[in-house]
Order: C-alpha cells, then structure tokens, then sequence
C-alpha cells in the first residue's frame, strides 16, 4: 500500500518544505513501510470505511469523477486500497488522507463523518473549493493524533476555528490562500502548537501586530506569514526562532528597524521582507550597520526591497560575506555607491539573480567592477533606474551565464561593448532610457556569431543609436524588438518579416525612410503590438491585403497611410488601441470602421482630412478615448461617441450637439473638448447626464442664452472653457458647487451683471480665471482675495468700476516667485488609469491674443485694463512679486505710481497706460532687469525719465502723452541735467519749478540793484548828470527832426494819389 503513495504529494513536499520538514515526514514513512513487512496486511476498519463513503458523498463526487475507487463494489471493499488513503498494517485505522487537486476543483462540503477517522494523522484537502463549507469545520480539532493538516487553496471564510490550537502534536499546518472574513487575527491557542516545523498563514486575510504566538514555536523551520495585513514593529523574540531556515514576512504594513536578534538566527536560508505591494509609502528601515545580516552564512535567498537600507554604508560588505547566497534582491532600498573598496574573497560563486535597481549607484566605475569581479555565475542582474554614470565595462562578455541584463533608465553613454554580445545565453537585455550611441546594424553583426541566438526581449529605446536596420531575420526567437525614439535612419529591411515569434515591434520616433510593403509583415502571425510612428515610412499594400497578424495595438502616426483609407484595418478585429493620426487620409470613414469599438480604449484618427457626416451606431457602453480632431467632419455630432470617456471633436465643422448632449446620460465621459466647431443653439439642461466631467472645453463656437446651469451637477469638474461664444447673463450660481475648479475661461462672451462674491468663497482651488470681454459691472468683490491659488486673473474690458481691493497682496501664489511646475495639469481616471491633460488659456500679450498651455503654470498676470477702475493703484499690489504680467491700462486711476513698484522682479509686461496718472516716474522701476514691454503713456507724469538702460532704451511711445516729462528717450531735454532732487521733496515741487523760481529772483535783484545804482550816480555826480541831460536833449532833437521828415513826405505821397 505504502508502495502507491501519491507521488504528487512527494513532489510537493520537495517544492514546498524544507529539507528538515520534508526529512520528518519521511521518517513518519518509512516507519509505516517497515511495519507493512514485518506485520501481514489487515482489512481497513469498516466504520472508517463508512465515513469515507460519507465524505465522498459530502464532496458530490460521482462514480466517474477523482473519487472513483471509492465504493460499494466488490473490488471496492478494501478502503486501504481507495486513491488518497492509506492505513496502518498493523491496526487498519487509516493514518493518511490525501485529497489534494491541482488545478482547483469545485466540491460540496467537508462531512463531520471526517471526525471519526480518530487516527488520522495526515489530511491534505488542499485545492478543494468547498461551495457548502464556508469556513473551517471546527471539528477537524477532533483529529487529536494530526501531525500534517493542510487546507490550504479551499476559499474558506468565517473565522479561523481556535480549536486548531489543540492539535498538540501537530507538526505541519498550511492554511494559506483562504478570505478568512472578517480579517482577524491568529487564535491565542496556536501559541500550544509547540512542536510545528512548518506554518504557513500566506494570503489568509490576518491583521494586528505580529502575532508573538509564533515565537513560542521553537521548532519552527519554516515560516511564511506574507501578504497579510500585519503592521507594527517586528518583536526581538523572532530571534528565539534557532531552528528557522525559511522566513517570509513579505508584502505586509511592517515598520520600525529589523531587530538586531535577528543574527540569532544562523540557521536562515531565506529571508524575505518586502512590504506590501500596495503601500509604497510604509517601509520598513534596517538597521544603520547591517551587522545581523553577516552572521547568517547559510543565507541563500534574501529580498529586501524597498526597505530602507540608507544607513547602511557597508551593506556591500555584509552581502559580500554570504558565500552561499544565490538569490539578492535590494530594489529600491535607497542604496548609494560610496562605499569602501572591497575585497570579492567570499563572495557566493553561486550568486544567480541580483536586483539592485531604483537606488542611487551613479558611479558604474565603482559598482560594476564589485560585481564582475565578484562573481561569474550571474544569470540575471536588474541594475535599472539608478541613474548610473559612465560606459558599460566589456568585462560584462565574462558573464558567460548571463540571461538578463536590465540596465535601463540610467546615465549610461558610449557603445554598447561588443563582448556583451558574445555570451550566447542572453535572452533579454534591456537598456532603453539612457545615452547609449552606436550603429544598430554593427551590434546586429556581432550578436551573429552564435550559431543558436535565445534573445527573446532586446530593448533599446530611448537612446542615441543610429544606423540602419538591417536583416535580422537570424534573431528568430525574438518576441520583442523595441528600437524607437532613437536615430535609426534608411529604410527597414524586409528580413524583419521573418520573425514568426514576434510579439512586438517598436520602432517609432525615429528617421526612417521609405516604403513598407506586405514582405515586412509575411511571417508575423504572432504580432499583437505595431509601432512605426513619427517617421517618413509609407504603407504600399494592396487594397485587398490580409494580414498575417490580428493585432491589439497599432501606433501608426505620422505614417502616410492614405489618401484612400486602409482596408486592412477591417481584418483587425482585436484592436484595443489605434493611432494612424496625421496619415495623409483624405477620404469618408467607412460604417465598418466603428463596428471593433467595443473592445477598443484608444482611437486616434487626428490631423487628417476626413470629410463628410458620421452615421449614428449602436454600440454597448465602453469607456474610451476618442480623438478625431482636425478633420473636415460635418453634420451633427451622433450619440454614440458619449460612450467616449475623453472626446476631442475640436477644429472640425460639426453644426450641432444636440444628439450627443441630449441623447442617453454619459456615465463614462470625464473629458470633453468641442471648440473650434460651428456648433450653435442654446445649451439646455438636458446635460445633467454628464456629471462626471473633469474637463469641458466649448470654446469658439457659436452657442448663444444663458450658460447652463447643468455645469453645477459636475462636482468633479477642474476645467470649463466657455470663451469666444454668445452666452450672456449672468454667471449661474449653480456653479458655486463646483470646489475641484481650477480653469474657469468664459472670455469673449455677452455675460452681464456682477462679478459673483461665491467665486472667491466656494472655488478655492481656481488657478485660472478669465471673464475678459463681457458687459460685466460693479467693483471687483472682496472675496476676489481669498483666491490663494491664482495665477491668472483676467477681467478686462468689461465696465467695472470702484477701487482695487488692497487685500490683493492676499493672493499668495501670486507673492512668491513662481516654483510651481511649467503646466497646469487636470487629472481623471482614463479607463483603468489616470488620464493627463494639461490646460491653457489665452491672454493678450503685447498687443495680439496669445495662447499659453506649456508654460501656463509660471505665469502670473493680472489685466483690468479697459474698464472704469479708479483712485490710487494700491500699494499693497506691490508685493505680488511673482506677477510676470500687469495691465492697469485704459482706466481712471490717478495718484503716483507707488514707489516700491520696483518689488515686481519678475514683471515682464507693464502696461499702466491711459490713465490720470501723475507725479514722477519712480526710480525704482529703472532697477527692474526683466521689463521688456512698458507703456505709461497718455496719463500726466511729470519730471524727468529716471536714469537706467532698461528706461533710456525705449521707444518715445512708451511716454507719449506725458507733456511734463523730459529726458531720454524723449526730445525735449529736461532745463537742469544733472542735478537730481529728492522724490519725496518737502515743496513737492519738482526740478524744474526750483530752477525757475532762482531765476526769476535773480533777474529781479539785478534790475532793483542797476536801476538805483544810475540813480544814486545821477543824484551825487554833477559832470554825469549834465553829460546824461545834454544826450537825452540830444537824442530827443534828432528823433524830432526823423519824425517831422516823414511826417512831411506821406502827406506829399498822399496829395499825389
């Protein structure tokens, strides 16, 4: 009988168990096997027989099924001979119960006539889903003589039955991969289970702290607790544990340091404490030195990933003192390369797989030379975003073992050492990311030498590679060949048609040339990913060509696919993602075209010449991306594109909207972008059906009445663009529901009435926001203030009036120079990830309408220019010092300039025209380097142009209509150069009243101080006052005699006439 036992189990053990583990249970064996010759066979027990027979009907097993030994017939009698049962031949009783099913197998339930086989000391129902055994019969603890239990793969739920910790001689106990519900945690009674070698609870549901129970278990060898719920500190008392050879904690919420007892346990063969897959952010730290790790020299297997190994400077040292390891796993451990040079003596010569990627070793002249000097059995090694520096050493070509190379994602520069193409074992080989250069086509001639090439995964994307492609037909296990975003040039040799095993081809982003022709496809029946996108290739096939391939994604952008569209595509009928946008396709689409929809999340059909009406089709609700912009689609826009869950319509001539706003409620669509149609009509709120909309762009179409009230059912909602339309009254408050709003553009419109206060209560998120254009009136609200976010507040050209709130300085984002990221990025959920989009807007910008997307998160700009603002610009709106942009202009503030206007460091643009500004330009202003658009014209400033190049420099314009000011670059010259007086003088009066004031003091004093000095000269001096006398009678006599004269000679010329 012992001779039959199931071989399955014998297998499992081996793949499962530890040597010691798997050692006992043979002792149990070979003990019943000895008996078994010594002692003549006796009949199973027929009580025990009956309840085997019981069992068998719990489970709804047929005479035909797994259990068909199992039965009433004469050659059936004898239990002891049933599959899965074993007995003593010494006593009958059966001993072992082996039920285990690979694959899975649906049963019924678990009968308590189990409960009677008081001598059973093995049962394995492993990989039975009990559909009427919910959870754990309890009376399995009736099996007091139990050494082996396993239950594991059963979907049991309920609670675990504490009854289990009376299993006191229990040596063997899997439960993993059952819901145990509610999560709780292990029975206090397992802390009995003193004599367990193997526990394994993986999967199972279990939360709270590390169960301490566990460490009472002195003969443990082997224990897995992972991918459970525990958290908290791991206890010193594992320490205790001298027997444990297999440790797996991994892929729980555990924190804290690993406890330095851990060096107790000398015995470890594999350790493996990755955290939860789930929680990237709950992490354990190891110890600072890493001193525990170097007492475990039977360490074979060790996997910390992602846990904090940065105060570990010698962790080098420990691993190297491993002589047995094969299995090392430090991913994401925050692992930095200044280490201590070190000598490779004890490393492991069985080292296999090394992991110790997303760290921070720069230095490749340091780390590469550890490993390759360390060891040459490697098979894999993940070195990938690390951000390494410098060339790849040839020394990897010693990796004669070498099956995977992930270098990826890194720092790396030059060529790629031709020794690495020497070992023929390599299969994978991933360097994509980094700055590799090298001609393709010379490393394709090296990797030809081995007669037999395995190279399954060859990925070199995203580096500097040029060359051609040649023939790689000899590569023939290849299953991926990913090249793009390289500088591949030439054409694409048809050799690569050859790879029947071809799984993806990627070759995008790069400079080939020529045509593609059915030949470059004839073998790749297995080809499910196609990308050639982004260059000068052109499809030449015929119209009737069937693929090879049915394909799932297919990225052929910036292809030349058309004029005709391609008929291929109708063969394709597993397409989930397309993209043959600026193809060349100047056609109709056919109505077949919509039918591979349902299965699809990505269509791309942009930047084409698509015409004409698209049909109305009956689709089943699918969330998808849907872009068909920049075409030449008319008509209406059908209904069945609200499946969309992003729909970009923009830049086409769609008449209406009707069909897809008021047809079936979207429960999918999150993005919407309409602009740039000839969409007209009132909105109505037939819209409510969308309310789970994070982006709506309806800019520049011809919508007219009230804006729809529907917009405030979108709680979700981060964007609306409503600019260059014909919406008019007032804001709807319905939108003071929307607290997620971070872009609101409603530009260029016919609103009317005041700018509502609930905007800068309720919307505190807002980055954008722009109400240029519009018949707006009132003072700008208070509450404007509480907008800590703002980058862009535009409310020109509108008819407000009133005063600026000198609380401005109380937008914050604002007053600090800007350090926030270049875009304005709208997150929501894109089918089972998170879709991107980042948003724009548009402002006038030294003198034309300017649209900013890639850098719209640095600017920071304020425009009231043209309405009817008035009083003094506030002072306090100098400390807006990260404002790029200001325009004041075309309104009625008076008042000076403040002075501390030269605080606005980063203004770019200042318009402050057409205003009744007076006073002098503060000096200030001259200090600020960035100024590259100024006009202070038409206002009533007055003294000189403050001293400066950013000043002196400009255009006269930039000053006209300023009729007091002087000095360059102005033509009129101020009266006093040189010479500067205080802005803040106690007169106010400026240089030039000061100057005229001396001048005319002085004029008068000399004529007093002349005119009485000939007076006083007259009076005392008596030869003066006669000589004076005689010249006046003198020069009265001579003016007599000239009058009398003329006098005389106009009456003769008069008598003459």
């Amino acid at each position: 009988m012992i001779q039959q036992l199931n071989l399955k189990y014998c297998v499992v053990g081996v793949m499962t168990m530890n040597g010691v583990v798997y050692a006992v249970l043979m002792v149990q064996l070979l003990a019943w096997t000895s008996s078994a010759v010594v002692v003549p066979r006796v009949k199973c027990i027929e009580s025990e027989r009956q309840a085997l027979l019981s069992l068998k009907r719990g489970f709804n097993a047929t005479d035909d099924d797994w259990l068909s030994s199992w039965g009433d017939g004469e050659q059936q009698k004898e239990c002891c001979n049933w599959e899965g049962v074993k007995c003593s031949n010494v006593t009958g009783h059966v001993l072992m119960l082996h039920l285990h099913t690979d694959p899975f197998r649906t049963v019924g339930s678990i009968s308590p006539s189990l409960g009677e086989l008081h001598h059973l000391k093995y049962l394995d129902l492993s990989g039975n889903y009990f559909t009427h055994t919910p959870s754990i019969p309890p009376f399995i603890a009736s099996l007091t003589f139990l050494t082996h239990l396993d239950l594991s793969f059963c979907s049991f739920g309920g609670n675990i039955p504490p009854q289990l910790g009376n299993l006191l001689f229990l040596q063997y106990l899997d439960l993993r991969s059952n819901e145990f519900d509610p999560p709780q945690q292990i029975p206090s009674q397992f802390s009995n289970l003193s004599h367990l070698v193997y526990l394994d609870l993986s999967f199972s549901n279990l939360v709270g702290g590390f169960p301490l129970q566990v460490t009472n278990m002195s003969s443990l060898t082997y224990l897995d607790l992972s991918d459970n719920n525990f958290n908290g500190t791991l206890p010193p008392q594992l320490g205790n544990l001298l027997s444990l050879e297999h440790l797996d904690l991994s892929a729980n919420a555990f924190t804290g340091t690993i406890p330095s007892q851990f060096k107790n346990l000398s015995r470890l063969q594999h350790l493996d404490l990755h955290p939860e897959y789930y929680a990237l952010d709950k992490t354990m730290s190891l110890s600072s030195d890493l001193q525990w790790l170097s007492e475990l020299s039977t360490m074979r297997y060790l996997s910390l990933p992602r846990v904090n190994l940065s105060g570990a400077s010698n962790w080098q040292q420990q691993v190297s003192s491993l002589s047995h390891l094969q299995y090392l796993d430090l991913n994401a451990c925050n692992l930095v390369d200044s280490m201590p040079t070190l000598s490779p003596a004890n490393f492991s010569t069985s080292l296999s797989y090394v992991d110790i990627s997303n760290n921070s070793l720069r230095d490749a002249s340091f780390i590469f030379p550890w490993l390759m000097n360390s060891t040459r059995s490697l098979v894999t090694l993940r070195m990938n975003d690390n951000g390494l520096t410098g060339t790849i050493p040839g020394t990897f070509g010693n990796l004669s073992l070498l099956e995977e190379l992930n270098l990826e994602n890194n720092e790396l520069k030059g060529q790629i050492p031709v020794t690495l193409f020497h070992s023929c074992n390599l299969a994978e080989l991933y360097l994509s990311k980094n700055k590799l250069t090298g001609e393709f086509h010379e490393y394709i001639r090296v990797f030809s030498r081995c007669a037999h090439r395995p190279l399954k995964f060859l990925d070199l994307s995203w580096n500097e590679i040029t060359g051609v492609v040649p023939d790689i037909s000899h590569l023939s296990s290849l299953q991926e060949l990913l090249l793009d975003n390289n500088r591949l040039n030439g054409s694409i040799h048809e050799g690569i048609g050859q790879l029947s095993n071809l799984n993806e081809l990627s070759l995008g982003n790069n400079f080939l040339t020529g045509l593609i022709t059915e030949a470059h496809f004839s073998r790749l029946s297995n080809l499910d990913t196609l990308d050639l996108s982004h260059n000068a290739l052109a499809f030449n096939v015929s119209v009737d060509w069937i693929p090879p391939f049915n394909l799932n994604n297919i990225y052929l952008a910036s292809c030349k696919l058309g004029p005709n569209f391609p008929t291929w595509l109708h063969t394709q009928t597993k397409i989930e993602y397309l993209d043959i946008s600026c193809a060349g396709i100047s056609s109709t689409v056919p109505n077949w075209f919509w039918e591979p929809l349902p299965q699809m999340w990505n269509l791309n059909i942009s930047h084409n010449s698509f015409r004409g009406k698209i049909e109305d089709a009956i689709l089943p609700d699918q969330s998808l991306s849907i872009d068909l912009s920049f075409n030449l689609f008319e008509g209406p826009i059908p209904a069945f594109l609200s499946i969309a869950s992003k729909l970009v319509l923009s830049n086409n001539r769609f008449s209406t909207a009707n069909h897809l706003l008021c047809g079936n409620s979207s429960k999918y669509t999150r993005f919407m972008d309409l602009s740039n149609n000839n969409l007209r009509g009132e909105l109505s709120d037939c819209w409510r059906g969308f309310e789970l909309l994070v982006v709506l762009d309806l800019s520049n179409n011809q919508f007219y009445g009230n804006m729809p009230k529907f917009l405030g059912s979108s709680r979700k909602i981060q964007s609306i663009h409503l600019e260059g339309n014909n919406f008019s009254g007032e804001i709807p408050s319905s939108l003071h529901n929307c607290t997620q709003l971070q872009v609101f553009d409603a530009a260029g419109n016919k609103l009317s009435g005041t700018i509502p206060t609930w905007i800068g209560d309720n919307i505190p998120k807002l980055l954008v926001l722009s109400l240029r254009s519009n018949n707006f009136h009132g003072n700008i609200p208070l509450s404007m203030c509480n907008l800590h976010e703002l980058h862009v507040l535009d409310l020109s050209l509108n008819i407000l009036s009133g005063n600026i709130p000198k609380c401005i300085n109380n937008l914050s984002a604002m007053a600090t120079l800007a350090n926030s990221n270049a875009t304005i990025t709208d997150y929501y959920n894109y089918n089972v990830t998170i879709g991107i989009y980042n948003d724009s807007t548009s402002l006038i910008w030294k003198g034309k309408m300017s649209k900013y997307g890639s850098t719209l998160g640095l600017l920071r700009s304020i425009d009231f220019s043209s309405n009817r603002l008035r009083g003094k610009i506030p002072s306090e709106m100098m400390s807006l010092i990260g404002l790029v942009s200001l325009n004041l202009s075309r309104n009625l503030f008076s008042g000076d300039i403040p002075p501390t206007i030269g605080q606005l460091k980063s203004i770019d643009f200042l318009d402050l025209s057409r205003n009744h500004l007076s006073g002098r330009i503060p000096s200030q202003l001259a200090q600020i380097d960035r100024l590259s658009v100024l006009d202070l014209s038409y206002n009533d400033l007055s003294g000189e142009i403050p001293v400066g190049t950013q000043l002196q420099t400009r255009d006269a314009s930039d000053y006209a209509g300023n009729p007091k000011l002087c000095g360059a670059p102005l033509n009129n010259t101020c009266p006093i150069h040189g010479h500067q007086i205080s802005e803040h003088d106690a007169d106010g009066d400026d240089d030039e009243q000061f100057v005229s004031e001396v001048f005319y003091i002085a004029m008068a004093a000399g004529f007093v101080m002349a005119f009485w000095g000939v007076c006083f000269s007259l009076i005392l001096k008596k030869s003066w006052r006669y000589a004076y006398f005689k010249l006046l009678s003198d020069v009265y006599d001579k003016l007599y005699v000239f009058t009398a004269i003329k006098v005389a000679k106009l009456k003769r010329i008069r008598s003459q006439i």
